[in-house]
């Protein structure tokens, strides 16, 4: 089984419906609801040309008969690699100078001496300086198919050294040269080899590192 036609048919033998969208956003890929009377699946486009083995564990997927989906992970992971919407970014809504630091001016230095000025990426701050998870705190995110980076108003502060601000960037810049991947057990690899050894060529990695080790406490640890 392998097309949208052949998944139908075994619902509707099923006594079910499928009720399917295709979709065009950079958000969710995939998202499976399974009702009572029917079975509701949001797909991104990707889906529309994936290769027979994809589709053939989707649809078992789909109609319950396997819980876990490794290919259509890989397949994911791979297809959005290449999705670039960060022409719908509102440039408006992107603010990168803080009180203290320009999320700007560190970008384009790092881009400079550690990429040749090769990243073309967007990035501004989110969250509130005195807002902290109650379990932890996560310093900055990478968005790829908006090409954006986002890092957390609360380094903004004179508590975070400059290098600590430059390390976070770079981490994140990391992300668009070496993008995650699934592996052979399905596992999602976001920090592969190659990005840790990238990541400790930051000139003050270490001092960075120590920083991170001295303030876990208060940042990661339940408060």
């Amino acid at each position: 089984m392998a097309s949208i036609n052949d998944l139908q048919q075994e619902l509707n033998r099923q006594g079910k419906q499928l009720k399917l969208k295709i979709n065009d956003n950079h958000s969710t890929m995939l998202s499976v609801r399974w009702e009572p009377d029917c079975t509701r699946v949001s797909m991104h486009r990707i889906f529309l040309n994936a290769p027979l083995n994809v589709m053939q564990e989707l649809s078992c997927y789909i109609l319950e008969e396997k819980k876990e989906i490794p290919r259509v992970k890989a397949y994911i992971e791979e297809q959005t690699q290449d999705l670039d919407y960060s022409a719908q970014l509102d440039r408006k809504k992107l603010y990168c100078q803080g009180d203290i630091y320009n999320l700007q001016s560190v970008f384009d230095n790092l881009n400079k001496e550690y990429f040749q000025n090769q990243l073309n990426l967007s990035i501004t701050w989110f969250g509130k300086v005195g807002q902290k998870n109650r379990s932890r705190v996560t310093f900055g995110l990478y968005y790829d198919p908006l090409k954006l980076i986002k890092i957390h108003r609360l380094l903004d502060s004179p508590l975070f050294p400059d290098y600590m601000i430059s390390y976070v960037v770079y981490h994140e810049m990391l992300h668009n040269v070496c993008p995650s991947y699934v592996d052979e057990r399905g596992i999602n690899q976001v920090h592969n080899k190659e990005f840790k050894e990238r990541e400790r060529k930051f000139e003050h990695y270490r001092l960075a590192q120590s920083w991170i080790k001295e303030h876990q406490e208060y940042f990661f640890a339940e408060r």
